[in-house]
């Protein structure tokens, strides 16, 4: 492998980062509603919480923008360095590997002290991005998922995770297999833990609904006041954990 082609992955790994940490909900939150997004629902600056906060128009346009910037970076890897690389299976690998880097950057943006959302809606885009036919295997069950559950964080557990199988299936042959499943492997990984107090209040019944009966989309709740509530739940359900910031 070249120097050339070296530094163009390094390049696109810390580019996918920085592309990652761009939120729309707390920069449009801050620009057009003159709030920090974290300071309101469950204090995450991801697009359910944007929906919650703001409302459904303006949250579905967080979700999109979160979703076109994984889609464009890897449209990007795609056509600019993947030409350079020896196979399909590398280019594969590595724009799951830069895809990881944009959850990460979405996740955990430097200039917002680290605190960021769960990367659900920027892992859509990458990896639909990545393999059209995970919509067939992993979009479309998922969006059922949603439709007859009204839970966000069900719907998104089942797209990662059956993302991870989809593309287990449709890499079996390609090279470096076993590292693009390790990197599809990390996309269900991230989003469990990041999802790890949803699975509490799932496992007790006590998951908040998008929308009908059960929903609390109540519009600006103040955080301490949302995580005064979920604390409450949980304590009546037996349950102790610590709610991230």
């Amino acid at each position: 492998m070249s120097t050339t082609v070296i530094l163009a992955i390094v390049a696109s790994l810390i580019l996918s980062y920085l592309i990652g940490s761009l939120q729309p909900s707390y920069l449009l939150g801050k620009a057009i509603k003159h709030v920090d997004i974290r300071d309101y629902g469950s204090g995450n600056s991801g697009a359910t919480n944007a929906i919650r906060v703001f409302g459904f128009k303006f949250g579905m346009v967080c979700l999109l923008i979160d979703a076109a910037k994984g889609a464009l970076t890897i449209l990007a890897v795609k056509l600019l360095i993947g030409p350079m690389l020896t196979s399909a299976g590398a280019s594969v690998l590595l724009q799951l590997c830069c895809g990881l880097c944009v959850i990460l950057g979405h996740n955990y943006p430097f200039y917002m002290h680290f605190r960021g959302g769960k990367g659900v809606a920027a892992s859509i885009g990458i990896l639909l991005m990545v393999d059209w036919r995970l919509v067939l295997i992993a979009g479309i069950p998922a969006l059922l998922v949603l439709v007859l559950s009204r839970i966000m964080s069900v719907a998104s557990l089942s797209f990662e995770t059956l993302c991870f199988i989809g593309l287990a299936i449709l890499c079996f042959r390609m090279d470096f297999y076993y590292g693009i499943l390790l990197a599809a492997f990390c996309y269900p990984a991230m989003s469990f833990w990041r999802h790890r107090s949803n699975l509490v209040r799932l496992a007790h019944g006590e998951e908040t609904r998008l929308w009908g009966k059960g929903s609390k989309n109540s519009g600006k709740v103040p955080r301490d006041q949302y995580e005064e509530a979920i604390e409450k739940m949980d304590e009546q359900a037996g349950v102790h954990l610590h709610h991230e910031k």
